[in-house]
């Protein structure tokens, strides 16, 4: 498969071409190391390794792709030639699966000859990038809900099942309990979870119609109640009633009288749902009138398009809710993705880096490692991003680790822990920190200084072009203090 941008297809090709050589060696044969991050959450743990195994695996491209080299307009023939017989031969390090990083952290790198190695730009970022997405949003859902049931219900907002399963299985690992999605359910080997829909009920209209009596008050029972009985007839195990097909208040009164019509429905009936309106306090009314009403014990479940606000909300308004099902907001509406990014930081045994007129997006130089400190009791204390070569101390911290580890050579690379194994250092971790937003996390002084100094003398610019050039006075102001 042609997974690369074109822009990497005229960067390899013109890196094999003599005119573009550096002083040592063509540019495609250079050495060059590239760093993987990301900068929109906050916080998330790092997961993908598995799929960028599957991508650095995949086998080199067909006749008729190499063709479309060829054949562009560029002539992208060298290009074409290079990646026939792919096998990336370079080396990866990267983070163990699950290891919480924040914004801005490199997570992983790649080194190799620049032609080849620049070209697996898009191979990093589809790996890591769904997966740390939905794990953020998991795990930041699980900090809201604390110790209550989560359980995914994305499975018909994520448009394919492959993708839904990926969904399933990083909400899992980031801190959700389960999953509606039976092919997740049957991969992860997990339990799935999920009941009824609204339209188990609307399917009894015909009760409208033709009734059925209730015997304790020989009047007819509401289409509802017959639907309700019905489910709990089919379900003697244990099954959650849905409660706003119609109205919320209604539907616990339905669910009432279904529930005390006989000793078996009473032990059917094992929770509720609510899926609209004011969920904390819709929540707390029907739970207050089951209860009244003997009905007690009971597990109410809120859906309905929450966020980690509308969790949040919730847990402080209603600290009786016992589970949230979580589908838009984990996948079809997300509020920002990771925007995995890949970037240059070595070429030919030297430090380089991207100095942007966005300071948010300037770049790191540097073979980088990531430290992080912990405690005498392992709480961890902070991180500093810095050189390999530094020896980083950090102060309250008894020892401090190196997170950056090699995963990948020459084809070779190391195992992946379980899910489950994932899911528990996720876990482990989160016992460790101190609140994430609050976690102290710098760059060394000695990567500060390399990136400063760096980007100065990139600035520096002793070229004389104004003796060959022409800036209109219109255009002068707006050139920077240090290029005039």
């Amino acid at each position: 498969m042609l997974n690369i941008d074109r822009y990497h297809a005229t960067m390899g090709d013109a890196s094999y071409k003599e005119v573009t050589r550096l002083r040592g060696a063509l540019l495609s044969e250079t050495e060059a190391t590239f760093y993987v991050t990301q900068r929109k959450l906050a916080y998330a743990p790092c997961l993908g390794h598995e799929r960028l195994i599957r991508s650095l695996l995949a086998p080199g491209l067909d006749r008729p792709r190499l063709r479309t080299l060829e054949q562009d307009r560029g002539g992208l023939r060298l290009f074409a030639r290079a990646v026939e017989d792919l096998t990336f031969a370079g080396t990866v390090r990267a983070v163990r699966p699950g290891t919480i990083m924040f914004a801005g952290q490199p997570f992983a790198d790649i080194t190799g000859a620049f032609g080849l190695t620049q070209a697996q730009e898009i191979k990093f970022e589809h790996a890591f990038d769904l997966p740390m997405t939905t794990a953020s949003i998991a795990m930041r859902m699980r900090l809201a809900a604390g110790d209550r049931w989560l359980s995914d219900f994305s499975l018909r907002r994520n448009g394919d099942v492959e993708r839904a399963v990926d969904v399933a299985t990083y909400a899992f690992i980031g801190g959700f309990n389960d999953t509606s999605n039976m092919e997740a359910a049957h991969r992860l080997d997990i339990p799935a979870v999920g009941t009824e829909a609204h339209y188990w009920q609307q399917s009894y209209v015909e009760f409208m119609d033709e009734p059925e009596t209730d015997p304790r008050t020989g009047r007819p029972k509401h289409f509802e109640q017959v639907a309700f009985e019905r489910w709990l007839d089919a379900n003697p195990q244990g099954t959650t009633l849905l409660l706003d097909t119609i109205d919320v208040h209604t539907g616990a009164v339905h669910a009432a009288l279904a529930a005390t019509s006989s000793p078996e429905r009473r032990r059917a009936f094992k929770g509720f749902r609510v899926d609209s309106g004011d969920l904390a306090r819709l929540g707390r009314w029907c739970l207050d009138f089951f209860e009244a009403n003997g009905l007690r014990d009971l597990m109410p479940v809120l859906t309905g398009d929450l966020d980690v606000e509308g969790v949040r909300r919730i847990v402080a308004e209603f600290p009786a809710a016992a589970g949230f099902g979580i589908g838009t907001k984990l996948s079809g509406e997300v509020e920002r993705v990771a925007g995995v990014i890949f970037k240059e930081c070595m070429i030919g045994g030297r430090p380089t880096l991207k100095a942007s007129n966005t300071p948010e997006k300037s770049t790191l130089p540097g073979r980088l490692q990531v430290f992080r400190g912990a405690d005498e009791a392992g709480r961890y204390v902070a991180d500093v991003t810095g050189l390999e070569e530094e020896e980083v101390e950090i102060p309250g911290a008894a020892r401090v680790e190196r997170l950056l580890a090699p995963f990948w050579e020459g084809g070779r690379h190391e195992s992946i822990p379980s899910i489950l194994k994932q899911k528990t250092f996720v876990e482990e971790q989160l016992r460790r920190f101190p609140p994430l937003d609050e976690y102290p996390h710098a760059l060394s002084d000695g990567l500060r200084a390399l990136r400063d100094g760096l980007t100065a003398r990139m600035r520096a610019d002793a070229s004389g072009w104004r003796e060959v050039l022409t800036l209109p006075e219109s255009l002068a102001a707006a050139m920077p203090p240090w290029s005039v």
